[in-house]
Parts: structure tokens; C-alpha cells; sequence
């Protein structure tokens, strides 16, 4: 459902806006903002997070394709990864450390299909190309891939969407990763220029002994104009995988039909 922050989620952590079905045009569209979030993880020490993602799609018709990265900043235990909440080399926390650096990247792909009068179905399939430095615990230096449905119903103003899918975790030179099920629902409307979401989202922790990641997300988009998007967003956790609180912006510039 959302995209937030590509390496604390596979995060932008952008959330997905399923307010209205895809439309068939053909666009190209440019985001960067801002992310920040803090939580213990369910260690002693708190861990902040700072991001700066940026984000890149193209679409054309009921296809799409978007890559994204982020510059981040942590602050806390080592063994805490951005994106995998309480992942740990095999023990709970690490030395608190501050480190930065460029995230992960990541490439996702899909299609956008009718199947029934007000409902659509998009196949989407995802790749983490691990460019986040393993040595400074910006990432677990995997390759990995996601393969998910989405799929969004609307009636009037109100879209209600939910999806599910598995991530299937490459190998990491730190953790035993596992490969993983992920799902999550959301209710959206739009009001003039405002669109409006609420998300819930899901994932079982990267390892035998992380957490689950468990959050909610309300989001506010306003279209300054045809071209230009700004999003603000805020998140809380309902998991020690997850954040206790978090928040951002986004601008989105949109060029095309």
C-alpha cells in the first residue's frame, strides 16, 4: 500500500495512493521529501532515523516502472537496520552508533488490470539492489525480491484496497535472513485537490528472532496544480519492529499527460 521509505520500508517511506484507480496516461514523475522517525525497537536504546528519498517513475498506460533510493542518517544500535526494524546479528542491539550513507536501491515494475465494474488488480514485482553499506548496518547487503497483488475497489469518493505478497530475502554476510509474508489494508477519499489515506501495514521480521513489522499511516496529498504533488504523512507502530513514531513530506512533480 505504501512506499514510504525505500530502506526503511522498500521504504520512501511515500504511501501508496490507491485514492482513485490508475489512470492510462503516459507520465513521468520525479519525488524527493523528507522522513523521520524514532523508536526503540524493542532494545534499551533508542534508534532515530533521517531520510531523504528519492524516487523516479515512469508510466505508460496500465504499466509502470519506479526506482527509488535515500540518503540516510541513523543514530542507535548497530544491530538495527533501516527497513528490517529489529533485525540483529544474532543478539538484541549493538554498540549505539551514528552512521549515514546513500540506502538501498529499489526497482519495482507493474501492472494495472480491470476486473469487475470499480475494481482493479495490479500484479507488482520488486528488487533490492543492495547498495546501502553492510559494514556501517545501513543495510543486510542482500539482494532481494518482492512479489505482491494489490487490489482496490471503489465506490464514489472512497477507494478501499489491500494487499499481500511474499519478500524473498537474499543472503547476508551478518544475518540469516528468511524470506517473509507481507500484506496490509487501506481506506482513501478525495476531496478537490485532497486525497486522504489511511493504511495499515504488515511484514514478518528478516530473521528467525526479529519482530513483525506492524504500522499505521494516515497521509494528506494536496495537487497544487497539474504537475506538482505535495504529501505530508505520520506513522506509528503497533510492533517492536516497527517505529514508535515517524513523519515526512513529499513533493512530487509529475511531467506528461
Amino acid at each position: 500500500m505504501k512506499n514510504r521509505y525505500v530502506t526503511l520500508a522498500a521504504l520512501l517511506p511515500v504511501c501508496m495512493l490507491m485514492a482513485t484507480p490508475a489512470a492510462a496516461d503516459d507520465y513521468i514523475q520525479i519525488g524527493t521529501g523528507v522522513d523521520y522517525s524514532s523508536g526503540d525497537y524493542g532494545d534499551v536504546e533508542d534508534t532515530d532515523f533521517l531520510a531523504i528519498p528519492f524516487s523516479l517513475k515512469y508510466q505508460s498506460g496500465d504499466w509502470y516502472v519506479r526506482a527509488s533510493t535515500s540518503w540516510v542518517d541513523v543514530k542507535g544500535p548497530s544491530g538495527i537496520i533501516p527497513g528490517d526494524g529489529g533485525v540483529t546479528p544474532g543478539q538484541p542491539g549493538g554498540e549505539v552508533t551514528s552512521r549515514s550513507g546513500i540506502g538501498d536501491v529499489w526497482v519495482a515494475a507493474g501492472y494495472s488490470m480491470g476486473v469487475a465494474e470499480g475494481t482493479w488488480f495490479d500484479a507488482v514485482g520488486k528488487v533490492k539492489i543492495p547498495t546501502a553499506s553492510e559494514s556501517k548496518f545501513l543495510g543486510t547487503g542482500s539482494t532481494d525480491f518482492v512479489a505482491q497483488g494489490e487490489l482496490l475497489h471503489t465506490i464514489g469518493p472512497v477507494s478501499l484496497g489491500a494487499y499481500g505478497g511474499r519478500r524473498f530475502n537474499g543472503s547476508s554476510d551478518l544475518f540469516e535472513l528468511r524470506d517473509v509474508w507481507l500484506g496490509g489494508v487501506g481506506l482513501y477519499t478525495n476531496a478537490g485537490g485532497l486525497a486522504l489515506g489511511l493504511d495499515y501495514d504488515w511484514r514478518q521480521g528478516s530473521t528467525v528472532t526479529a519482530p513483525d513489522i506492524s504500522e499505521i499511516t494516515a497521509s494528506a496529498t494536496y495537487k497544487l496544480n497539474d504537475n506538482l504533488r505535495l504529501q505530508g504523512y505520520g506513522y506509528t507502530g503497533l510492533a517492536d519492529g516497527s517505529p514508535d513514531l515517524g513523519g515526512g513530506l513529499q513533493l512530487l512533480l509529475r511531467f506528461g499527460q
